[in-house]
C-alpha cells in the first residue's frame, strides 16, 4: 500500500527540524540524515510514488531534498523566506527521474551565494510547470553535472535570476570532472527578467568567476513561447 506524506500540519514544517509527523507511520521516511540533517525541512532517500503537496516550508535554509528517488510529485506547496549559509533551493533533487514539481509558490529565497528555486543535480525527466518564482536571490531554475530532458513550462517568474531564468552549471576541467547536460527546455513561461540571459550556461570552480557558454552543445535552449512583461 502506497503511503502519501499525510497528515502533516503546517506546524510541523515551519521552523526546526521536522522530527515527528503525528499521524504518519512512516514518518521515518522523511527525517533528513547526514548532511542533510538540519539543513532540509524534508528528505527523501530512495522513495517512488510518494506526493507531498500543500504545505508551507518556511524559516529554514532549505526546503525538500530528493535523491534516489523516482516518480515524486511536489504540488500545491509554498516556499518561502527560505535562507542561511547552507542555502541551496527550495527544491532540491539529486540523482532522481520522473518527478513532477506543479504549482508551487517559491518566494523570498536567499542566501549569502545563490540560492535557487528548484535545483536538479544528474537527475532527469523533471517537468517543473505551473509555478511561481518571485524574489530568487539565485536563479529560478538550475541544473548540474549532465542533467537532461528537463522541462521548466508554463511558469512565472519575477524578480529573480542572477545568472538566467534557466541556468546550468557544470564544473569542467581544471575545477572538476562533471558532466554537460543535453535536452533541457524552457518554453511557454511568463516572467520579468532580473538576470541578463533566459537561459544560459556556466562552468566554474569554488571561489572563481563563472565563464558561460562552456558547454558545446548548450545543455538548456530556449524553446519558445516565452512572453516578458
Amino acid at each position: 500500500m502506497r503511503r502519501l506524506l499525510l497528515p502533516v500540519t503546517a506546524a510541523a514544517l515551519t521552523g526546526g527540524a521536522l522530527l515527528t509527523v503525528p499521524g504518519v507511520a512512516d514518518a521515518a521516511a522523511y527525517q533528513c540524515q547526514g548532511a542533510q540533517k538540519g539543513v532540509y525541512k524534508i528528505c527523501l532517500y530512495g522513495q517512488s510514488g510518494k506526493k507531498i503537496s500543500g504545505r508551507t516550508f518556511a524559516n529554514a535554509q532549505n526546503g525538500i531534498f530528493i535523491k534516489n528517488s523516482r516518480n515524486i510529485t511536489v504540488s500545491g506547496n509554498t516556499f518561502t523566506n527560505l535562507s542561511g549559509p547552507k542555502g541551496f533551493a527550495g527544491v532540491h533533487i539529486q540523482d532522481s527521474t520522473g518527478i513532477t514539481i506543479t504549482r508551487n509558490r517559491f518566494t523570498k529565497l536567499s542566501n549569502s551565494g545563490n540560492m535557487h528555486g528548484v535545483y536538479l543535480v544528474r537527475t532527469s525527466h523533471v517537468r517543473i510547470t505551473k509555478n511561481t518564482f518571485s524574489s530568487i536571490s539565485g536563479d529560478p531554475v538550475r541544473v548540474r553535472d549532465g542533467s537532461s530532458y528537463n522541462t521548466v513550462e508554463g511558469n512565472t517568474m519575477t524578480h529573480s535570476g542572477r545568472y538566467a531564468l534557466f541556468s546550468e552549471w557544470a564544473k569542467l576541467p581544471p575545477y572538476g570532472r562533471e558532466k554537460c547536460g543535453k535536452g533541457n527546455v524552457l518554453k511557454d513561461n511568463t516572467y520579468s527578467l532580473n538576470a541578463p540571459k533566459q537561459v544560459k550556461v556556466l562552468s566554474g570552480g569554488k571561489g572563481s568567476p563563472p565563464r558561460f557558454g562552456f558547454c558545446r552543445p548548450a545543455g538548456v535552449k530556449d524553446g519558445g513561447g516565452n512572453h516578458r512583461i
